[in-house]
């Protein structure tokens, strides 16, 4: 059976697998030819629907396939194609991706995730800074000559207020990822270096803006010079000569703080108590929960259980005052139900423990023919569908992928460290202490020339005359008037003759003089 699996970059691998053995397989083709060895738990494979489809059924957008299922589950026709799409699920910072392949499969979502609005700023300084992070890693180069000038007023309103990027926002990433491939043809075949290659637009500039977010404050408008300050920023990054690769690693450092990194997003009505909407986001440190105009958080090592019932889910925490909570949501069917309660137990696993628990690892359903056959023989594999399908957590991810990459004696890439700006402030103190030493030695040679046409004799005036036959530059007229002999040869002096020295050199003695002057009067 053929999948074709839609990527990050816009492109589509296709890959043959055993309709009958587990989705697993089907990842690790997609990643080997992407030249990934390791660090595939990051990943996960979400079925792709014809639009009505997901439109109609909106948990399908939810859910990822489970790995440690087989395949055949997600096949309609035989005769056709399996339509999946590699998406991240689970998103860790930028300095735990060893493989530069890996890092470009993260920055391809993470850019279109910023482009989209899925992750936002809470200002339009952070806003440039991340616009010009992601022209750098496009291989876009600072030339001010193609800075466009300030938005007008058209533009400024179709970024400010008369869109509401908030109602854009889909519940869930995996939401997201649906419509990124509807957007993207299984034909296309444009890569990111490809889009280094293509015709750049006219005002690149704003193709890339980002729009920040602002949530319980006032929204701020976009500044009348919005296009300069991404312009200067870029400008730095130019200056430090960032690479795309830097580039790439530091949008995945920057958006690892902001609103909406790695969440996913679903929506229920409380049960326990007069119905409220509620919004659970799971994101890598817990979940935020806004319950009605109660908003609060809830980090991953104050969660006790998670129970989901049908529809139902059922969330037991801490809260600050240590006292045990419980969290009875209904949400809009089963399906949903079953992915809330499998996201909070898995990120719970990948991002707080040591390794995953085998109540997690074991933990499977069987559907109706499997339940009838498991009355009479409890070890059948009949209609048996596992969970979960979190294998290591993130601590293990990276030692393996350490041990593995190793193994095969490749080197781990490395990335600068430092941010942009600790670059950027190392870099002008660089320039200002090369301009000090220049200016240093300029005034240096401007002594020098000032003692150069300076009379031996009276040591105060300029040079001027020339003594014959002998040819010698040493004095000015008054000291020349006086002397017999050369005070240089020691040759008889005929005649002196008035010499007029460069303009260049008595403009560099006036200016010099000038100098002199001022510091003696100070």
């Amino acid at each position: 059976m053929w999948c074709l699996v839609n990527l990050p970059n816009g492109t589509t691998s296709g890959v043959q697998c055993d309709p009958k053995k587990n989705s697993q397989e089907c990842l690790e083709k997609v990643c080997n030819d992407l030249g990934i060895i390791c660090e595939t738990d990051y990943f996960g494979l979400i079925p792709v629907r014809d639009a009505e489809a997901a439109e109609g059924d909106e948990c399908s957008a939810k859910q990822w396939i489970n790995l440690r299922n087989p395949l055949s589950l997600h096949a309609n026709d035989r005769s056709h194609p399996i339509l999946l799409s590699l998406r991240v699920k689970f998103w860790v910072p930028a300095h735990l991706i060893l493989q530069d392949s890996v890092r470009r499969l993260f920055y391809m979502q993470a850019r279109q995730e910023l482009l989209d609005g899925h992750i936002s700023t809470s200002s339009w300084a952070t806003a440039a800074h991340l616009t010009a992070l992601l022209l750098q890693a496009d291989g876009y180069s600072y030339d001010p000559d193609k800075v466009p000038a300030n938005l007008n007023v058209m533009e400024r309103a179709s970024l400010t207020g008369t869109i509401d990027r908030r109602q854009l926002r889909r519940p869930s990433k995996r939401k997201c990822s649906e419509t990124d491939i509807k957007r993207a043809s299984i034909a296309s075949s444009v890569t990111l270096e490809d889009a280094t290659v293509e015709t750049k637009p006219k005002n690149i500039y704003q193709e890339y803006i980002i729009r920040p977010k602002f949530e319980d404050v006032e929204p701020e408008p976009i500044p009348d010079n919005f296009i300069q300050m991404v312009a200067k920023e870029h400008e730095t990054l130019s200056k430090i000569k960032m690479t795309a690769s830097s580039a790439q690693y530091w949008v995945l450092e920057e958006i690892s703080s902001l609103n909406g990194y790695g969440e996913e997003v679903f929506e229920g009505v409380t049960i326990s108590e007069p119905s409220v909407r509620c919004k659970i986001d799971v994101n890598p440190h817990g979940l935020k929960i806004s319950k009605g105009d109660e908003k609060f958080n809830v980090p991953f090592p104050a969660m006790k259980a998670a129970k989901a019932i049908k529809r139902s889910i059922r969330l037991t925490y801490m809260n600050e005052e240590h006292e045990e909570v419980n969290l009875e949501l209904k949400l809009p069917n089963h399906r949903t139900a079953a992915s809330l309660y499998r996201v909070v137990t898995e990120k719970q696993s990948f991002y707080c423990c040591e390794t995953v628990r085998p109540i997690v690892t074991t933990q499977f359903i069987r559907d109706f023919k499997g339940t009838i056959v498991s009355m009479f023989n409890e070890d059948t594999e009949l209609g048996k569908r596992y969970v979960f399908d979190i294998q290591r957590t993130c601590r293990e991810v990276y030692d393996n992928a350490r041990r593995i990459l190793h193994s095969r004696g490749i080197e781990i890439t490395k990335v600068q460290q430092e941010c942009p700006q600790v670059q950027a402030e190392k870099l002008d103190q660089q320039l200002s202490q090369e301009a000090a030493e220049s200016n240093k030695l300029e005034r240096l040679v401007e002594e020098r020339i000032l003692e150069a046409v300076t009379c031996i004799i009276c040591v105060d005036n300029q040079m001027d005359t020339m003594f014959l036959p002998c040819g010698h530059i040493a004095a000015c007229r008054q000291c020349a008037e006086q002397c017999d002999r050369c005070p240089l040869c020691r040759a008889n002096i005929e005649c002196v003759q008035k010499a007029f020295l460069p303009p260049v050199l008595r403009t560099r003695r006036q200016s010099s003089s000038a100098q002199v002057a001022a510091v003696a009067v100070a």
